[in-house]
């Protein structure tokens, strides 16, 4: 993909656009939500088969149902969130969370389950609360106008959309896309699902490499800058961008996960394994949210027999060829040993030493590997304390990590998220799901190293200054999720989801319980 760049009539379009748009009313803002889900419904397969078809990937078991439930699907929920949002606020009604004190400090605030038919059938079981300070309240979304340029990510098509939504819908800016040039065979359906939004001079798209990122960057009119990306390229964009922007950005994570070292039942610890196993395995590794470095307990009586379970749940997903550029180096390094040509495999690299082995837990890396690492400790509570520093202090990243617990271990359960300082923590269940609710932010808590990235995005239940959002699920959960469904069974749920989510209609939501449930 050449090098392209924008022209100042470009940004002084959406200027006036963005501009004009903070000024629009809470149903104009629903109605062009409205308009982007008809967009999109016409569009959720032709995207899906291009990103499947980009990545090498057309065959491969599975992959239809991962692009579905990291592109069209939370994008399809988040247009609806936002157009119930804005629809209420045209009402003059805020966002109603059910809330609890946590402390003098803190306060809780229930996101979800949310009223609603289709989420009590959809998301049975599933929990998501945002923490934030005691004094904080829903708020009504911010109009701040003129323009942010969203540097997107090539690794899943959601998020450059989902940049964007956030940008005109919770931020009220109009916003330039600069795609990514492995993106380079979906921009023309990001085109089309954005149309309303280009229709009126909320959003226009760049193409290019790394030096058009750079022209961007430093070019005139932008008053905000978003990046998914690499650290390396977030310390560019603080270097290059003028010093009068709002500057924020997701960086990913090596992303934990906890084991508590207790006595588990097998049937239970083996859902564990083939949960971790196919959450590092998805998007071939390429995903922000990947689990990479499974912490156990040195003398954990049952620690060989989970590592045994790991190994042979990685085994039976299939090997991806890689689509991401260094995924083989990636590979290569967090394996210890040469990548092959061809097809990458899901692995596992256990009995890592936390002290010699540090450079591997110091980075984020795009591959299939999943580390596992074993913290000494006299009893659970002091393991919850040592593990948590450990990737607290020792693993880069602050973006989201797993807790996996048996049900009765509350307190356990309860102490080990608390101890951790990342803005998601998923409990027996996806980060995805907090990547994906759409009702939750996304994002990295303030007071952390800026190398792990700044600010949050998304987050249609506007609780002001999120602390962290924890989302739980059941180990055992009826309905089986899609993406823990037989690698060929989960795609027809989740395309009639989303189209549920986008035309809503009691014969969709029929259709999605039938996929959902079906043996």
């Amino acid at each position: 993909m050449p090098v392209a760049s924008t022209t100042a009539d470009d940004v002084q379009r959406l200027l006036r656009g963005g501009n004009a748009w903070a000024r629009r009313s809470h149903a104009d803002l629903a109605d062009l939500a409205a308009a982007c889900r008809r967009a999109l419904a016409a569009e959720l397969d032709a995207l899906v088969e291009a990103s499947v078809a980009a990545k090498g990937a057309k065959g491969v078991a599975g992959a239809t149902m991962e692009e579905l439930a990291s592109g069209p699907l939370p994008v399809a929920r988040f247009l609806a969130l936002a157009e119930q949002l804005h629809r209420g606020l045209a009402r003059g009604e805020l966002p109603a969370l059910r809330q609890q004190a946590l402390s003098d400090e803190v306060r809780e605030f229930a996101a979800l389950p949310s009223p609603g038919l289709g989420d009590s059938l959809l998301l049975a079981g599933c929990r998501a609360t945002i923490e934030a300070k005691a004094h904080a309240a829903p708020a009504t979304p911010r109009r701040h106008g003129g323009v942010a340029l969203v540097l997107g990510a090539g690794n899943v098509t959601a998020t450059p959309l989902l940049d964007v939504l956030h940008q005109v819908f919770l931020e009220g800016r109009a916003a330039m896309l600069k795609a990514s040039p492995l993106h380079e065979r979906v921009v023309p359906s990001f085109e089309r699902t954005l149309a309303p939004l280009v229709a009126n001079d909320l959003c226009a798209i760049a193409t290019g490499d790394a030096d058009a990122g750079r022209h961007l960057v430093a070019a005139p009119g932008f008053a905000a800058v978003h990046l998914t990306g690499s650290t390396a390229t977030w310390a560019a964009v603080r270097a290059a961008a003028p010093s009068d922007r709002t500057l924020s950005a997701e960086v990913g994570c090596c992303t934990p996960a906890l084991v508590l070292p207790v006595e588990w039942r097998a049937a239970d610890l083996h859902r564990v394994a083939r949960q971790l196993a196919v959450f590092v395995a998805c998007n071939g590794g390429a995903t922000c949210l990947a689990p990479r470095v499974v912490v156990t307990a040195r003398d954990w009586r049952q620690r060989e027999s989970f590592v045994a379970s790991l190994r042979h749940a990685l085994a039976l997903l299939p090997p991806r060829e890689p689509f991401h550029p260094g995924a083989r180096a990636a590979f290569a390094a967090a394996n210890g040993a040469r990548a092959a040509d061809g097809p990458l495999a899901p692995t596992l690299r256990a009995g890592l030493d936390p002290d010699r082995d540090a450079s591997l837990f110091a980075e984020e890396r795009f591959a299939p590997v999943l580390l596992e690492t074993a913290i000494a400790a006299s009893d659970v509570d002091e393991w919850i304390r040592s593990a948590a520093a450990f990737a607290r202090e020792r693993m880069f990243g602050s973006l989201a990590a797993y807790v996996f617990a048996p049900a009765h271990e509350r307190r356990r359960t309860a102490l080990a998220a608390s101890a951790l300082p990342h803005g998601t923590i998923a409990v027996n269940c996806w980060a995805g799901l907090g990547y994906g609710l759409g009702v939750v932010p996304w994002g990295v808590p303030s007071g952390r190293p800026w190398q792990h990235g700044a600010g949050w995005s998304r987050g249609t239940a506007c609780v002001p200054d999120p602390l962290r959002v924890v989302v739980k699920a059941p180990l055992r959960p009826l309905p089986t999720p899609p993406w823990l469904r037989p690698r060929d069974r989960g795609a027809p749920a989740l395309r009639s989801l989303a189209h549920h989510y986008l035309r809503p209609s009691p014969h969709r939501l029929v259709a999605t319980v039938f996929h959902a449930i079906r043996p």
